[in-house]
């Protein structure tokens, strides 16, 4: 296999691993935007910048689904280091809701690492930070 088809066959994986994710939260009645929103929310409070850095989530997307959850009373804005950031933090209506989807994709999560094993799992785990870390450099260059 050469470059050109290793590439295409590693970004193929890598969309059909987020697909997947997708439509598991359509499955759920959410999108993927706002699943990967509760999951970081579910870490502790954040930024809704750090949420758009950290998923790739365009900042309007971030903003538009966080404004929906605080209108259901799922999240609330609390001050931050300084008096511009705003933590965006689960209420314990929120928690609730966050913990029934999330403790589902948990399970589903240990389950397929289960089945891969630990040796495939510890694999894929330094192949992937290798590769994110190689194309982050090779990206900042230009």
């Amino acid at each position: 296999m050469n470059t050109r088809q290793q590439m295409a066959a590693i970004n193929t994986c890598i969309s059909q691993s987020n697909m997947l994710y997708g439509e598991w939260a359509k499955q759920h009645g959410m999108s993927y935007n706002m699943l990967m929103i509760l999951c970081t929310l579910d870490a502790g409070p954040c930024t809704q910048k750090q949420v758009s850095e950290s998923w790739m989530i365009p900042k309007q997307t971030v903003n538009t689904i966080v404004k929906g959850l605080e209108r259901q009373g799922r999240v609330r804005f609390a001050a931050g280091q300084d008096q511009k950031e705003k933590l965006v933090c689960l209420t314990a209506e929120g928690q609730a809701f966050a913990k029934e989807i999330l403790e589902k994709m948990y399970q589903m999560e240990d389950r397929v690492l289960e089945q891969m094993g630990p040796e495939l799992c510890e694999m894929l785990l330094k192949s992937e930070r290798a590769f994110a870390e190689t194309l982050a450099q090779e990206v900042r260059r230009g």
